[in-house]
């Protein structure tokens, strides 16, 4: 699946500093120089740390925690379940055989198994659905991708807030 050319924007902590600390990770596609690009501000340095590219301060200054992102999506996706929804839930996709849906149901499930559901869950479970129309076919793949997507970054925001990042 190719990258998209519009970039998808996650942001990762709740944060309003500006960013010290630039990871970019740059490619030789033709299609994109850049795979991402992630801000941190000092404090959420750490954040930083499973994020592979050149570091610097270069092109700092933005807002702490965004991340731009021009890779195709099941890449995103999975960036996603890596870093934040297999440990916020212990689930991935990779461990539903590849269905995405499954996987953000899972998410869902694991999250409102004892107490009532949060935004973050809702997220997951909005995910989930649009996950599951574009797999049936009532909604087209590209849509569905782009509300998938959406929907994660929602969620992964969310998390951040209530979790003070």
């Amino acid at each position: 699946m190719r990258s998209s050319a519009v970039p998808v924007l996650r942001q990762i902590t709740t944060c309003t500093a500006p960013s010290t600390v630039v990871v970019e990770r740059r490619t030789r596609a033709r299609d994109r120089p850049v795979d991402y690009r992630l801000e941190v501000c000092h404090r959420h340095r750490w954040l930083a740390s499973n994020w592979t590219g050149r570091r610097g301060a270069d092109g700092a200054g933005g807002r702490c925690g965004t991340v731009t992102d021009y890779r195709p999506f099941d890449t995103i996706v999975q960036s996603h379940a890596d870093l934040w929804l297999r440990a916020l839930t212990t689930n991935g996709p990779e461990d539903h055989d590849g269905d995405l849906a499954a996987a953000l149901r899972a998410g869902f499930e694991w999250l409102t198994a004892h107490k009532e559901p949060t935004g973050v869950a809702m997220a997951l479970e909005h995910a989930a659905r649009v996950a599951e129309a574009a797999a049936a076919g009532t909604l087209k793949p590209a849509e569905g991708q782009v509300q998938v997507l959406a929907a994660l970054s929602l969620a992964e925001t969310l998390d951040a807030g209530s979790r003070g990042a």
